[in-house]
C-alpha cells in the first residue's frame, strides 16, 4: 500500500507525464510536426543514455588498465568493509581487485557492447560516427552534463528503458509511472522521484539532446561543403 508521500510523488510524475501527453511521445503517423519532433527527441535521449553509459564504462576500465597504481589486498578489505557498513549491497575485497589484464579485457568487451548498441540504434538522426564523437566530448567535458554522467548507468538508464518500453507498447501507463523511482543505498528501499529530481532528469535530457543535435548539424553542414 502506497504511503501518502509515495502517492504525492506519483502524482508529481503523472503531472509531468500525463497519459494524454505520453501518447504523443510515441513516433507514429498522423502526429503534428511539433509532436513528431518531441517523440524523436525522447527516443534520441533514451538511446544516448544507453550508449553513453557503455562508453563511459569502457573508458573507466581503460583508465584502470593504464594506471600504474595498484590497490593492495589490505586496501581492498578496508574498502569492502566500509561499503558494507554504509550500503545494503554486500561487497568483498575481490570486487575492488583488478589486474591490468582484467581491466583491459573489460574495456574491450564494454566498448564492443557500445559499438553494437550504436549500430542497433542507427538511423537518420542517430549517426554512429557523430554519436561516438559526441560520447567522447561528454566524457571529457568537466563543466557540463553534471547529472547525466554519474547517473546514466543508474537511474537514468531505468527511466530510458521505461520511456522506450512505453513508446513501443511493452508496458502500460501505470507501470511506466512506477519505473520512476530511486533506490536507497542505505536501506535498499525504493522511493518515487520527487518533483525536484524529476525536473533534474528532464533538464539533463534536454541538455544532452540539444548538445547532440549541434554535433549532428555540424556534421551535416560539413558534408554539404
Amino acid at each position: 500500500m502506497n504511503t501518502p508521500k509515495a502517492e504525492i510523488a506519483q502524482n508529481i510524475i503523472k503531472n509531468y507525464f500525463l497519459e494524454e501527453t505520453l501518447s504523443h511521445l510515441k513516433p507514429q503517423q498522423g502526429l503534428s510536426e511539433r509532436y513528431q519532433c518531441r517523440a524523436q527527441d525522447v527516443t534520441l535521449a533514451c538511446k544516448l543514455t544507453h550508449v553513453y553509459g557503455k562508453y563511459h564504462l569502457a573508458m573507466l576500465h581503460r583508465q584502470l588498465a593504464m594506471s600504474e597504481e595498484r590497490i593492495t589486498y589490505q586496501q581492498a578489505e578496508r574498502t569492502a568493509e566500509m561499503m558494507n557498513q554504509i550500503t545494503v549491497f554486500r561487497s568483498s575485497p575481490s570486487d575492488f581487485l583488478h589486474t591490468q589484464e582484467e581491466s583491459t579485457d573489460e574495456s574491450i568487451d564494454t566498448y564492443k557492447e557500445f559499438r553494437l548498441l550504436v549500430e542497433e540504434y542507427s538511423d537518420e538522426q542517430f549517426v554512429p560516427s557523430v554519436v561516438e564523437r559526441f560520447c567522447k566530448m561528454v566524457y571529457e567535458d568537466e563543466e557540463h552534463f553534471i547529472f547525466f554522467k554519474p547517473f546514466c548507468n543508474l537511474y537514468f538508464s531505468v527511466y530510458a528503458d521505461a520511456l522506450l518500453w512505453y513508446q513501443q507498447g511493452k508496458i502500460d501507463y501505470k507501470t511506466f509511472c512506477m519505473e520512476f523511482q530511486e533506490l536507497s543505498w542505505m536501506d535498499g528501499k525504493r522511493t518515487p522521484l520527487d518533483g525536484r529530481r524529476l525536473k533534474m532528469y528532464i533538464m539533463s535530457m534536454r541538455e544532452v539532446v540539444e548538445a547532440y543535435k549541434k554535433y549532428l548539424l555540424f556534421a551535416n553542414n560539413r558534408k554539404k561543403q
